[in-house]
């Protein structure tokens, strides 16, 4: 008897066992492919935890079944399982708890708590994209970044106070996407251009800590681009105040080896002020094609063609009684610009297990005509390149190298009219601008998890340019000698903390217009500036992540400042003028106030206070010893409050700026401003259809502030200077976004 019933237990326990089967799973992080520790993962209503590798595994007795992430670091995710493939999940990060955010800033990807630079990521990017959120707002909120917002076509945007200064445009910052740089043969950068729906991740370093981006004064703009969505199509459609529309459409497709993504939008408007038209139509393509597990080849294209209006910036009786008007002298003429930019890039890819590299080689195109109260103005840039880098893995240490080339021929003509019969050239340049940096970095780990790093970066310029004015024909060259810029770095990890030291030297060089006198001669006395910056910072969290933190305090000390004066409505000189103090605290913390399945609530909040002055600075025989740094606010709060319920997304933001000096002599300030903006999202979900419907208000008390100012404006005519730039009052919007 009793051997019958071993039999029958043997039998059903065999065949129960045969029927189980086990599902193996991997979780990585969408932008960098790391692998995701620890992630909160719930299977048939069971929670299960992913290792030190990402990986997991679950016994299971049939499929389908649906593996849900439910861990608040990330956006929430399910997958389908129909068979018994590796499963992998690619998560994209929220950006709350900081130390686990998987960063690219030393080139090869790794989590923030390992790095030794003070870097910071745009959180919620995908609940951004809901809104299709301006990007230099969006830039607006991280910590140590301040950006003067004159339109939608025109905006500087401002590191740790370097590029205040300079008139129209970012400069003093250099700016990547997925390794093509995207900065001119002057240093000059236009983000405005690009949509942040095209993004997958946006990381920004501070400071001159980077010798492998170019020891960039200010720091570096990382931009990484969407490669494969998650979903086959998206279409997103929204309307906005002052008749704004932004339409779009991306097809994501992975077909054998090869990754598409393909986007494109179109967003036009009135704008809130007279003359203020915007039309920008804007295409993106990311191809991938994977030749083997560790090389792939990469091909990105962009194209924006932009026809805007300029309604240029007010006085202050005008910005304070009529802030929707437009500069007379610009509306009288409806000035404004129609310009078409391109880049291309195409890169190889290397990743093996003692080696890996990058090498891109790139295409930009720049075409711009601009109708100008004083005249019309017509240029065109074609500028290519070079970057490459590679990194040697040893079990101690590492060896990063690189190198970075570009050319660019870059000419413009102005007219005393608008193709008019009797236009008549006032001014033609040709101009060949040269940029070479080459970089090595040695890496250090040691047994306590802690790493040294050293590095030195050189970078030189040269241009060259022929000119015609006033029929005269002149050939003249401006180079600099080779600016040497070393980094040494400490990074200690202590528990769920780590703590860093950085020590390092950058270098920013003069544009054109800065190398030239009143009387348009090469002054050779012109030097690029350059600083030391030396930093202390720390990020971590507390147990279980209830907490998470990072601070910075930092100094630089910059030499050879170059000031850019206006010398007519149309041209501006530089000049090495003195020094400028750069001492300053960055702080983030973040943490849940309520974090359970069915409700959240996830507050973030970021504080920057600067002491920025200028140390020394003599100017057209006026001291300006130990006055603030023009075009800089005193401080910048940031703090947003977040719940979610049912895949409804709440949220609501505070910003408070401080006040600006706009002139050197510190006689003026813009006032300090407080905003709040409110936005709610609600995620319809079916099984071939998600549907995302989100609204929003955008300065829900009606502040009337200045978004963007001109330092050191002067009156021409007997007229006011007109230094304002003014804000947005209350605004609307709403977006539904379709996905299959």
């Amino acid at each position: 008897m009793r051997f019958i019933k071993n039999s029958i237990f043997l039998i059903l326990f065999s065949q129960a066992v045969i029927a189980q089967e086990l599902i193996r799973g991997k979780t990585i992080d969408r932008v960098h492919q790391h692998p995701l520790d620890s992630v909160e993962i719930l299977i048939n209503g069971e929670k299960i935890y992913t290792d030190k590798k990402g990986e997991f595994s679950f016994i299971f007795n049939e499929i389908p079944l649906e593996i849900s992430v439910i861990d608040y670091r990330y956006f929430p995710k399910s997958v389908m399982v129909n068979d018994t493939d590796l499963v992998k999940i690619k998560l994209t990060n929220r950006g709350l708890i900081l130390d686990e955010l998987i960063v690219k800033t030393d080139l090869f990807s790794k989590k923030l708590k390992n790095v030794s630079l003070a870097t910071s990521i745009l959180d919620d990017i995908e609940f951004r994209k809901n809104e299709g959120e301006f990007i230099v707002k969006s830039l607006n909120e991280i910590p140590g970044v301040y950006s003067h917002s004159a339109g939608l076509n025109t905006n500087r945007i401002t590191i740790r106070g370097m590029g205040s200064r300079t008139p129209y445009s970012t400069n003093k910052i250099k700016a990547y996407i997925n390794n093509i740089p995207l900065s001119n043969g002057v240093g000059e950068l236009s983000l405005e251009d690009f949509g942040i729906d095209i993004f997958s991740q946006i990381e920004v370093t501070k400071g001159p800590n980077s010798s492998i981006y170019g020891s960039g004064l200010g720091g570096n703009i990382l931009l990484n681009t969407e490669r494969l969505s998650d979903k086959f199509l998206n279409i997103s459609s929204s309307f906005k105040s002052y008749n704004t529309y932004q339409n779009r459409f991306s097809l994501s497709k992975k077909i054998n080896n090869l990754d598409l993504f393909i986007n494109v939008e179109k967003l036009v408007s009135d704008g809130y002020r007279d003359n203020n038209t915007y039309d920008n139509t804007r295409l993106f393509t990311n191809l991938r094609y994977n030749l083997r597990d560790n090389l792939n080849l990469e091909l990105i294209h962009f194209f924006s063609d932009v026809d805007a209006l300029i309604p240029s910036s007010l006085s202050y009786s005008d910005f304070i009684n009529n802030p929707s008007k437009a500069a007379f002298a610009w509306e009288n003429i409806n000035g404004g610009e129609e310009y078409r930019r391109s880049i291309t890039g195409i890169s190889l890819n290397i990743d093996k297990k003692k080696y890996q590299s990058n090498t891109s080689l790139f295409l930009k195109t720049f075409i711009n005509e601009e109708m100008r109260p004083f005249n019309f103005l017509f240029e065109e840039s074609i500028s290519y390149g070079l970057r490459h880098y590679g990194k040697f893995l040893m079990k101690k240490y590492s060896l990063s190298y690189g190198v970075e080339h570009s050319y660019e021929y870059y000419h413009f003509d102005t007219y005393d009219d608008y193709l008019g019969d009797n236009q008549t050239l006032i001014t033609h340049q040709v101009q060949d601008r040269n940029n070479y940096n080459f970089f090595l970095q040695y890496d250090k780990s040691f047994r306590n998890e802690s790493n040294l790093r050293i590095g030195i970066g050189s970078n030189k310029i040269n241009y060259k340019w022929t000119c015609c004015d006033n029929l005269e024909l002149n050939s003249l060259e401006y180079k600099n000698k080779t600016v040497i810029s070393p980094r040494l770095s400490y990074n200690y990890k202590l528990g769920d903390n780590s703590i860093f030291i950085n020590i390092s030297h950058g270098f920013s060089s003069p544009n054109i217009n800065e190398t030239l006198d009143e009387n348009g001669f090469v002054n050779p006395q012109i030097r690029p500036e350059t600083g030391w910056n030396y930093e202390l910072g720390i990020v971590g969290s507390t147990y279980q992540n209830n907490f998470s933190y990072s601070l910075n305090l930092y100094y630089m000390d910059i030499k050879n400042l170059l000031v850019a004066q206006r010398t007519s409505f149309d041209s501006f000189t530089g000049v090495n003028a003195g020094r400028t103090s750069h001492p300053g605290i960055e702080t983030t913390f973040n943490f849940p106030i309520i974090n359970n399945k069915f409700f959240k609530i996830i507050s973030s909040s970021n504080i920057s206070k600067y002491w920025y002055t200028f140390k020394e600075f003599n100017h057209r025989g006026n001291d300006y010893n130990s006055n603030q740094l023009t075009g800089v606010p005193s401080h910048t709060f940031f703090s947003k409050i977040k719940f979610e319920y049912n895949k409804i997304i709440g949220q609501i933001s505070f910003k408070n700026i401080g006040k600006i000096p706009i002139n050197d002599s510190n006689e003026l300030y813009t006032d300090g401003y407080s905003l709040v903006d409110m936005k709610l999202s609600k995620k319809i979900v079916s099984r071939s259809i998600n549907i995302n419907l989100t609204a929003g208000i955008n300065n829900l008390l009606d502040r009337k502030y200045a978004s963007g100012v001109v330092i050191n404006a002067r009156g021409f005519g007997g007229r006011e200077p007109r230094y304002y730039y003014p804000g947005l009052p209350r605004n609307y919007f709403i977006s539904l976004i379709f996905s299959l």
